[in-house]
């Protein structure tokens, strides 16, 4: 049996660099975050998890598809890490993931990502190899970016880290549990954090 990938999405952020919900803003036929749903949707994944706040749960709505879950965020002091642990658990509960389960991490305001990258790099965790890695992370001309998988064994260490810790720290504590993919076919997406990057995301 091959290991199972469930995407998880972050959009718990308050924007506070932007002014307004980043998640929400005006893209192409949509918003950012419905880019990254379309993204995450048409890919190969086994399940979705979006971990949001109470604004992006309104705008999503209770009609969502099969194996399609949300959590709830609503603490405007969490950090990142705070949105991946609840996140992991919901997953965990939801789908009753196994320790060689991986959780791919995607942030909500990265609407260039697409369902091909993804799909790759869920692809590439699923391979059958005598020593699998316990995190995948793409990269993007020898810079890492996202997507980046984490096994359920490896996201067990960050249960009950602060807020003051960041997930990159995991594969820096483990780099023999790394592997990179590198994407030939994309370039790095951009993270729309401020106005001056949305608006370089509009340009393109």
């Amino acid at each position: 049996m091959s290991r199972r990938i469930f995407a998880l999405i972050l959009a718990a952020g308050q924007s506070r660099r932007m002014g307004r919900p980043k998640q929400l803003l005006p893209y192409r036929d949509g918003t950012i975050i419905e880019a990254v749903l379309d993204a995450v949707l048409e890919s190969s994944v086994d399940g979705l998890c979006v971990v949001a706040n109470h604004q992006v749960r309104e705008f999503l709505g209770e009609d969502l598809p099969e194996r399609f879950i949300i959590a709830r965020n609503d603490n405007p002091e969490s950090e990142m890490i705070g949105s991946v642990q609840i996140g992991v658990r919901a997953i965990h509960k939801e789908f009753e993931a196994i320790d060689d389960d991986g959780v791919m991490i995607l942030p909500a305001d990265q609407p260039q990502i697409s369902g091909g990258v993804i799909t790759s790099c869920a692809e590439a965790w699923r391979l059958p190899r005598k020593s699998p890695p316990g995190i995948l992370i793409a990269s993007y001309r020898d810079r890492r970016g996202h997507p980046a998988i984490f096994s359920m064994t490896m996201l067990k260490e960050i249960e009950d880290w602060p807020a003051s810790r960041g997930l990159n720290e995991l594969a820096h504590e483990h780099p023999d549990m790394v592997r990179e993919l590198p994407i030939t076919t994309a370039a790095m997406p951009i993270d729309v954090n401020t106005p001056e990057d949305y608006d370089r995301l509009q340009d393109i």
